[in-house]
């Protein structure tokens, strides 16, 4: 990529070079981090140019497979996430974790959930969350020389040292923990018997400040204010030349599903429909601050929901829809896993790209961290796998072929290509409420291409039986680990500043 420069240089800077990577365990990085912003200093180049893009990633709370258009959904427009996914790669199996804690968990470390013992729902008033001998992404890419914001919903811990500004990002604005304001229309609730929510406000290494009240009126409003600021923040680092990474965490489609008023009845379908369109009305706010900032080339945009739809809420206009696929959040069924996903990356992701291949939300923070030059942590366990040479078109296939389901503590199923083995399940649709259904040592098989809606169990089938047994091999690599590196123990981890 940096040939056509290196040939106008002094031979003494290519000597530099050569005998800087001779002596680096880790060449790729010295010539990313150090010499080449040297090099474009000397050339008058921006140092992040071509090789350093900016990362903008957009998570959405609770949004279905089936709400998008492009993804077969006709319950409201989306025309602007729509040409998103067709301008890069549309992921068709984006698989996440089983709730919004464990998602946001595995996004933020590259670690499966039950590792680091957030394999559960963040409870609100207690702390929980991410222990601080976590490396997370945002941490890898201050490393890299990033700038670093967090706008919107956290869920992953509600004390000082677990909040995201202390934890990696420069700026931090949103929600501690899930979307809970008080609605005072609720018969028999007296608004002075409960802590009302709070919206705060950080930056790197201070105390948060309380910016107001998390309100039923404001819950209507903050992904706009998430939004501006967002747009904000890329303006700020864009005119500046400064390379930075944005996470715009979105509040809906979470229940109580509560669009913008500018929103209120426009899809004719309710609320979750109104606020369907009122968030594709707000990534297209963050893509044309991108385009008007002349960084549309230079900047990765990844938009995905932290897991599937809820099917429970007892208002019938704010639950979403799981397309083809059967569940929701809190289990193992496909419904709550398999969610929208999409990367756009121009000139390196190809357009109108319709990928069938498994990716997981870890895969993010290896796969960036390695796009980035970012020091990945070796003194743990890292489940994501590194997909870039798949994204780029470098290798047919993608690098993960299986993925684990774990959930509070239990291992709910094994992934493994089409099939699918479950070892505990869940309601389908009302998973939170239900009680657990055990089945041992002997699962219920399925296959997601023949039966999306895992409904035929095809474990004792003719050739069904013993596809369990790649699948426990399959689990078994992670079980020792889980030997080697205990889950949820940091007595042994020493993190370096």
């Amino acid at each position: 990529m940096f040939t056509r420069l290196f040939v106008t240089l002094p031979a003494l800077i290519l000597r530099v070079i050569s005998t800087a990577q001779a002596q680096s365990s880790k060449p790729n990085v010295v010539l990313r981090n150090h010499l080449l912003p040297l090099l474009a200093l000397l050339l008058g180049l921006p140092a992040w140019a071509q090789d350093r893009p900016n990362i903008v990633v957009m998570m959405t709370d609770n949004q279905g497979y089936g709400d998008l258009n492009i993804y077969g959904g006709v319950r409201a427009d989306t025309p602007n996430i729509d040409r998103l996914a067709s301008e890069g790669v549309q992921f068709m199996d984006f698989q996440v974790e089983p709730g919004c804690t464990h998602t946001r968990a595995a996004f933020m470390t590259g670690r499966m959930p039950i590792r680091s013992g957030t394999d559960m729902f963040g409870i609100p008033g207690q702390p929980g969350g991410l222990h601080p001998k976590e490396v997370t992404i945002a941490e890898l890419m201050k490393g890299a020389g990033y700038a670093t914001a967090n706008y919107g919903k956290w869920h992953l811990g509600e004390v000082h040292e677990r909040f995201p500004h202390m934890q990696g990002f420069d700026e931090w604005y949103g929600i501690a923990n899930t979307s809970i304001p008080i609605d005072p229309a609720l018969p028999g609730v007296n608004t002075e018997w409960l802590i009302p929510q709070e919206v705060l406000e950080g930056r790197a290494g201070e105390e948060a400040t309380v910016v107001r009240t998390m309100d039923m009126e404001y819950r209507g409003l903050i992904d706009r204010d998430l939004t501006e600021r967002s747009v904000d923040f890329i303006e700020r680092n864009a005119s500046a030349g400064q390379p930075f990474f944005l996470l715009t965490t979105f509040i809906n489609t979470h229940h109580p599903v509560v669009p913008h008023p500018d929103f209120q009845g426009r899809s004719l379908g309710g609320a979750y429909t109104d606020a369907l369109m009122e968030i594709d009305h707000n990534v297209n706010q963050i893509l044309t601050a991108i385009d008007d900032a002349g960084i549309r080339d230079d900047t990765i945009v990844i938009y995905f929901s932290d897991n599937g739809p809820t099917r429970y809420s007892p208002e019938p206009d704010h639950n979403g829809d799981n397309g083809p696929w059967s569940g929701e959040l809190g289990s193992g069924w496909e419904g709550g896993l398999r969610t929208i996903g999409m990367m756009r990356w121009p000139g390196q992701i190809r357009e109108n790209w319709r990928s069938n291949e498994m990716i997981h939300v870890m895969d993010l923070y290896t796969t960036l961290g390695n796009i980035v030059g970012a020091d990945i942590p070796t003194d743990r366990p890292i489940d994501g796998f590194d997909q870039t040479d798949y994204l780029l078109g470098n290798q047919e296939r993608s690098a993960r072929d299986h993925r684990m389901v774990f959930y509070q503590g239990r291992l709910l199923a094994i992934r493994w290509k089409q099939f699918k083995a479950h070892f505990v399940i869940y309601d389908r649709y009302k998973s939170i409420s239900s009680a657990p259904q055990d089945f041992g040592q002997i699962p219920r098989i399925y296959n997601l291409v023949s039966d999306p809606k895992e409904l035929i169990d095809i474990f004792g089938a003719s050739g069904g039986t013993p596809l369990f047994q790649p699948m426990v091999a399959q689990a078994a690599q992670y079980l020792a680990s889980f030997e080697e590196f205990p889950n949820n123990d940091y007595a042994e981890i020493e993190r370096s500043e």
